[in-house]
Formats: structure tokens, C-alpha cells, sequence
């Protein structure tokens, strides 16, 4: 595993892309740390090489076909392979339904849906020639079921799950494996007081969700123990998306 390449979109900051990058770089993978926020990629990239790994970061902006043309040229140019992609840079958006804007609506989507379209179009050519490789999109719970407010942001993870669906259907034969991967609720940092009625409430497993959860999963997912799973939906969500009925919290009873 040691010299397999991964291009981690949205991979800077603290959140579940540093968790992927964390994960995949303790599995000995050679990380690109790809992010619009060039300081966050690379404090991410000095982190991970902080603890040996290889990382290097990278400007990119995934709506920005010519910038995703760029970044997987230089990952080409620097490592002279690519194995796998990731497509977690996202973006959230709650407003009802009917109320979002024209603008919001083109934004949610060309960052949620056209921009892991324009890196999976960008890589497959060239796992196409080497043989394979694996991609793995970042979905959401909310693929899954309707929320007040996160309507339109649904709507682009739900098109991202047909996206791998079809993308692992028109490739697999030439063994390039795609599959998703729906975070639940996320720990981070400032949310830990929010999280906490969500966990004992809206959870099957009483603690919170990591970043390097979805990390690990994340990896499972682009390893060779993988090698047989394709097309499918992994939820990492403590049990969220299968329970019918909310916990109930301390003293409350069914009635």
C-alpha cells in the first residue's frame, strides 16, 4: 500500500476531510490534500508528514474543470500514479424548499454534485489505463430522508448516490470499484454541546460520530480487502439512518 496515490477533495481543515486524510495516511497511502483553503491543505499536509507520511497539499476548487485538470496533472507529474480519488469538499445549505434563490440552488449543486463529477471525469482515464482504482464520494443521511430546511442539500447527495451507482455500473468491468459513504451527525469542534441531545436521542449507539470514523470507513472502502465492493451506500451514522422512533430521553416514557 505504501506507494498508492489518493486525491482527497475538501481535505483541509478539521473536519471529515482531515479525517480521511488522517486515515489513509495511516494506512500508508501518499496523500494529495486538495482544498480551495490553501493553509488549511497544508497544515493538514505538514500534520500528516509531522507523523511520516507523505502528503503534499494542492489549490483546488472542484467546480473549476481547468483547476481539477490541474491538480490530478500534478499528482501525475509528481507521483506518477493515481489509485484513488475521494470527493468530500461539499457544501451546506438549509432553507425550505420553495425559498432558496436561483444562485443558491447553482451553488449547492455545482459544489455538491458538478464538482466530484468534474474530478471522477478528470481521474478515470487514467485508472482506465493503469488497470483500476477506486473512488469513493462522500454522501450525506440526508440522501436518505427528508429534513425541514435541508431540501435542495439532499437533493445533491441523492444525485451524488445515483451518480456512484452508475459510475460503478459503467466501469466496473474494468475494474474501477465507486461507492459512497453517508456521515451522520459529525463531531466537531463547537458542536459537542449541540451533538449531545442528538446522540442520546436520535442515535442506536450512545457516542458521537468522528471524523476519523468516516476516515476509516473511507479506507476500508479504497483497500484490496474492499476488492469485491462496488456501487453500494455505507452509512456512518451510529445507527441514525435504520432507527424508526427517536430514543427517549431520561424520564420520558411510550406511551
Amino acid at each position: 500500500m505504501s506507494e498508492k496515490v489518493c486525491i482527497v477533495t475538501g481535505g483541509g481543515g478539521a473536519r471529515i476531510g482531515n479525517g480521511i486524510c488522517r486515515a489513509l495516511a495511516a494506512k500508508g497511502w501518499t496523500v494529495v490534500v486538495a482544498d480551495r483553503d490553501v493553509p488549511a491543505a497544508s497544515a493538514v499536509a505538514d500534520e500528516l508528514r509531522g507523523a511520516g507520511a507523505t502528503a503534499v497539499p494542492m489549490a483546488l476548487d472542484t467546480t473549476d474543470a481547468e483547476s481539477v485538470r490541474e491538480v490530478v496533472a500534478a499528482t501525475m507529474s509528481e507521483f506518477g500514479r493515481l489509485d484513488g480519488l475521494v470527493n468530500s469538499a461539499g457544501v451546506g445549505m438549509r432553507r425550505h424548499g420553495g425559498e432558496a434563490t436561483p444562485e443558491e440552488f447553482d451553488r449547492v449543486h455545482s459544489i455538491n454534485y458538478r464538482g466530484p463529477w468534474n474530478c471522477i471525469r478528470e481521474v478515470l482515464p487514467i485508472m482506465l489505463r493503469n488497470g483500476g482504482g477506486s473512488i469513493v464520494n462522500i454522501g450525506s443521511v440526508h440522501a436518505a430522508g427528508a429534513t425541514e430546511t435541508f431540501t435542495l442539500y439532499a437533493a445533491t447527495k441523492a444525485a451524488l448516490t445515483a451518480l456512484t451507482r452508475g459510475i460503478a455500473r459503467d466501469y466496473g468491468l474494468r475494474n474501477i470499484r465507486c461507492n459512497i459513504v453517508h456521515p451522520g451527525a459529525v463531531e466537531s469542534r463547537g458542536n459537542e454541546h449541540l451533538l449531545a441531545d442528538f446522540v442520546a436521542t436520535k442515535q442506536m449507539l450512545p457516542r458521537a460520530v468522528e471524523a476519523i470514523d468516516i476516515g476509516n470507513a473511507v479506507a476500508f472502502l479504497l483497500s484490496p480487502e474492499a476488492r469485491a465492493i462496488t456501487g453500494i451506500e455505507l452509512f456512518v451514522d451510529a445507527g441514525t439512518t435504520a432507527m424508526l422512533f427517536e430514543q427517549l430521553r431520561p424520564g420520558e416514557h411510550q406511551d
